[in-house]
């Protein structure tokens, strides 16, 4: 497996470094944490604006328009840094970052041979040009009733954006181990994750909206939609809609999984639409999620909710 691949979801064979970045199409950021105990503190916090037009558009992102006024950036913000790192990890969107699951039996040992097995079982999930992708994947907790004996977690992100990214840190001194999107990494931030039901977190942004259902640390269920326009009140009952679909799904191939807890991380003039229509939807209260759900030690000086994501990328645990 590519070495991203084995950085995606935590499996590299290295420890996931304190640097997290962070990317999208307003900011570039940076977050160092420090581990005490079993909480994570906030150690250093900076930003860069990036300009209005810096990425193509797609459906998954775009790449870069200009790759090396991107690097000089990335230079100079690692260049203010109080240590500058050698490593770190890279957060991208849940837009830029899809996931999906795919069931597989035996996988090629050869990697290019396993790539392809890969890349065949994408291409019948997704309506994207799967050769302009790169795609990774983890083996995560078989469901009872699927047909093939092992579940894959695919990852898959424009190949083009992902080299230039790489590229520009590279040249900035850094190595990127890990690359994951928000909502999988906001998974490892939470202070429980109890491993006898299961978590639902809802990320919403102004891309889209992401559903991660979870057990312990292990990803069960994952839902993206871009953002749809129109009409408040037709969107949240085509959401409520699609939650209770979701949750017809998970009842019928996790049985016994009881839907413990509901976590919301949304704008705030979403929030309360959003908690009303998870709740309709999943038939549980969703909660608005606190301080109190993560690991977060000590006052961050910055809006915590904003360095959540970036916690959990320093939090993730290799195996």
């Amino acid at each position: 497996m590519p070495e991203w691949a084995a950085g995606l979801l935590g499996l590299a064979p290295r420890a996931v470094p304190p640097h997290v970045f962070a990317l999208d199409r307003a900011r570039l950021r940076y977050a160092a944490f420090a581990r005490e105990g079993d909480e994570v503190r906030l150690m250093e916090y900076r930003e860069r604006e990036l300009p209005p037009d810096a990425f193509a558009t797609g459906l998954l992102g775009g790449p870069l328009r200009d790759g090396e006024g991107f690097a000089r950036l990335v230079a100079e913000l690692v260049a203010d840094l109080g240590a500058p790192p050698r490593e770190g990890s890279l957060l991208l969107p849940d837009a830029w970052l899809r996931l999906a699951f795919t069931e597989v039996g035996d996988l090629p040992r050869a990697p290019r041979e396993r790539e392809e097995v890969l890349r065949w079982k994408l291409r019948r999930l997704v309506p994207f040009r799967v050769d302009e992708l790169r795609v990774a994947a983890s083996e995560v907790e078989a469901l009872p009733a699927q047909e093939e004996p092992r579940r894959l977690l695919l990852g898959f992100a424009l190949e083009q954006l992902l080299a230039q990214a790489e590229a520009a840190f590279a040249a900035a001194g850094v190595r990127l181990g890990l690359v994951a999107n928000a909502s999988l990494a906001l998974l490892h931030a939470l202070r429980t994750r109890p491993a006898d039901g299961l978590d639902a977190l809802a990320l919403i942004d102004g891309e889209g909206q992401s559903l991660l259902f979870a057990r312990g640390d292990q990803p069960v269920l994952h839902r993206y939609k871009p953002a749809a326009g129109g009409e408040a009140g037709g969107h949240g009952r085509l959401v409520v809609r699609d939650l209770r679909l979701t949750l017809s799904f998970l009842a019928e191939n996790v049985p016994g999984a009881e839907l413990r807890r509901v976590l919301l991380l949304a704008p705030p003039a979403l929030e309360e639409r959003w908690l009303d229509w998870l709740t309709e939807g999943l038939g549980r209260p969703a909660l608005p999620l606190a301080r109190e759900h993560l690991l977060l030690a000590g006052d961050p000086g910055t809006a915590w909710n904003e360095t959540a994501p970036l916690m959990g990328a320093a939090c993730v645990e290799f195996r």
